[in-house]
């Protein structure tokens, strides 16, 4: 699988190499379960309930007392990653008659071969790595959205204390194509360094941390709870993503086309879960500290609470992906992609679920619930 994604994404392969001098290839936090996607024990065939209510679309599982075994993951343990911590934890794919067990899974080559090989039909992922694949040949589709704001932020050793020191010396991402390279290939164009920094895919935030600690780079980009640990580990602020606004489809939950064409109803209440997830984790603080510490590496409350607060209004009610953020997912690629240039956001994302699932007054209904 791995030879495929190479004519595909010679970049992003080439970062695997890179990482396994200073990162790894995949960790689970917590481990996941053996089991394989097999969507035919839910019928998935079936078309998307638009109308239904908010638990409806798991009900048939439910009533024979099967649910569907299905193998998702994330790829980084930024927060943004929370609302599908939040469905996992509050038992949301349970009540969609699905049984689903998470687990972390490096961003790029990594994460793009358990999609493709359909060992993990639907994740939440960065959506520039859906978008460069795309452009390449590939067949990913972004189904919802739950971030669509760059919010990491440059930290650095303390000798860099200007935008230009940093010219030519190296950061730490997760790897290429991640949402931490995005934002650091717009953060040094922002600060007037476009193509005179260097990046180096360490395989994740903890493990740029520790990349910096051998100086093997000389900082990284981060996002809270990790952005927090840098800086207790010493490293000071350099820029500050957030404070531009820039807006950029973050995370979102992709699968292939093919998957999604014939498994809708699989995808749906997917979805549903997540959704159910977002709402949780924002109206119920203990629930939302509780995932990110769980999930999220930090076992500091300190740290666990400034998190919380940071992304409290950054999580999505909605799902619904941001056009224009993948707009700039798109202006970003067009740095190296040459197709790019011409592509429009549209062609990477399905809104028929999302809009069935607004239609069907489930989002509604969510909100409108006393918590």
């Amino acid at each position: 699988m791995l030879r495929s994604l190479a004519r595909l994404f010679p970049v992003v392969i080439s970062s695997i190499l890179l990482a396994g001098c200073g990162g790894t290839a995949a960790t689970s936090a917590p481990p996941a379960s053996s089991a394989v996607a097999k969507p035919s024990q839910a019928g998935g065939s079936a078309a998307v309930k638009t109308g239904s209510a908010p638990a409806s679309a798991g009900a048939s599982a439910a009533a024979t007392g099967q649910k569907l075994n299905l193998k998702s993951a994330y790829t980084t343990t930024s927060a943004t990653m929370a609302p599908l911590w939040g469905a996992k934890e509050a038992a949301a794919f349970d009540e969609q008659g699905l049984d689903v067990s998470i687990s972390r899974i490096e961003a790029g080559a990594p994460i793009l071969a358990a999609m493709q090989g359909g060992d993990v039909p639907l994740a939440f992922v960065g959506a520039q790595q859906i978008v460069e694949a795309d452009l390449k040949g590939a067949e990913f589709v972004i189904v919802a959205g739950f971030t669509d704001k760059l919010s990491q932020q440059i930290y650095v050793i303390n000798s860099i204390q200007t935008p230009e020191q940093l010219r030519g010396k190296a950061l730490g991402v997760t790897n290429f194509g991640a949402i931490t390279h995005v934002a650091g290939r717009v953060a040094a164009e922002q600060m007037g360094l476009k193509g005179q920094v260097n990046f180096i895919a360490t395989g994740g935030p903890p493990e740029t941390i520790a990349a910096v600690q051998v100086g093997k780079v000389q900082g990284g980009v981060f996002s809270p709870p990790q952005s927090f640990l840098a800086e207790k580990q010493g490293l000071h602020m350099l820029f500050d993503l957030a404070k531009t606004d820039i807006k950029s489809q973050g995370t979102a939950i992709a699968t292939t086309r093919k998957y999604a064409s014939e498994h809708p109803d699989v995808v749906d209440r997917f979805i549903r879960a997540a959704l159910t997830g977002s709402h949780r984790i924002i109206t119920d603080r203990q629930a939302g500290l509780a995932a990110i510490k769980k999930y999220g590496g930090v076992d500091d409350p300190e740290l666990v609470e400034k998190t919380y607060d940071y992304y409290k209004d950054q999580w999505s009610k909605d799902g619904v992906p941001s056009v224009q953020g993948i707009q700039q997912n798109l202006d970003v690629a067009a740095d190296t992609i040459p197709e790019a240039k011409n592509a429009k956001p549209e062609q990477f994302i399905d809104l028929k679920f999302i809009n069935a699932i607004k239609a069907s007054g489930f989002i509604d209904k969510l909100w409108a619930a006393k918590t």
